[in-house]
């Protein structure tokens, strides 16, 4: 009987029949019997109020809810063993959840708001350069060329207005291994970094940017420090690519 073979084959729905596969998945999926003994479908007849329901509910119980489980499951961080049979195409359910992965770009003009959830990641930085950094070089008064030394990874929290680097330093690109003239590729990583409303860590929410910075000009522009200028005239697209470690 088609009931107990689980197959969808009766004896009314030949092979070439157009409604052949809908009715093997239905049949697969406990939504429908069968009539008579269980070996017709009975393809032409009318299907009823009651019955139209009971189709439904069988829907819903046998396709809709294990699917929702699944989903509930996934967002929990949690799979619970379920039947091998169950999941897509009848293939055993997996009982881990692969990492969660956070990625954002932009390019030197842009800051990225971002929220994420606590917790360590590992964390690669990208950066594709319209040339070469050393032969990008920003025209001073007084120094001549001065090109690009360092590009870093920078945030800030949403409750200041301070740019901060020391959460994420290691996702940087320092002088020597800026791009060459003939590679305007580069990437930093993987480093970890860990997620926590915490001083010195990465805040779980803020903002994200990336700078280039050439070698210090005390007389122009005129600052009193000796720090690194940040400049906005070097072209670059970036990447940050976060994903979840587990213990």
């Amino acid at each position: 009987m088609a009931l107990a073979q689980g197959i969808g084959t009766f004896r009314d729905v030949p092979d070439n029949h157009y409604a052949r596969d809908s009715v093997e998945w239905a049949v697969q999926n406990n939504i429908t019997y069968g009539c008579r003994d269980g070996t017709y479908f009975c393809p032409e007849r009318t299907v009823n109020r009651a019955e139209s329901v009971t189709f439904l509910h069988r829907y819903q119980n046998n396709v809709i809810r294990p699917l929702e489980n699944r989903v509930r499951a996934l967002e929990s961080g949690s799979v619970q063993t379920q039947d091998p049979n169950a999941g897509f195409g009848n293939q055993p359910t997996p009982t881990t959840v692969p990492p969660r992965t956070f990625t954002t770009r932009g390019t030197q003009h842009h800051t990225r708001s971002f929220s994420l959830p606590a917790g360590l990641y590992e964390a690669v930085f990208t950066l594709e350069a319209t040339k070469a950094a050393a032969d990008h070089d920003q025209e001073t008064a007084v120094s001549g060329a001065e090109p690009v030394i360092l590009i870093q990874v920078e945030y800030r929290e949403n409750s200041s207005s301070a740019w901060k680097t020391h959460a994420v330093n290691t996702l940087k690109l320092e002088s020597g291994t800026l791009p060459a003239a003939g590679a305007l590729f580069r990437e930093a990583g993987p480093a970890d970094v860990e997620i926590a409303n915490v001083p010195g860590r990465l805040p779980t929410s803020g903002q994200i940017r990336v700078s280039a910075y050439m070698a210090d000009d005390e007389i122009t522009p005129p600052d009193a420090d000796s720090d690194n200028d940040r400049t906005t005239r070097y072209d670059f697209s970036w990447g940050l690519i976060l994903t979840e470690k587990r213990s």
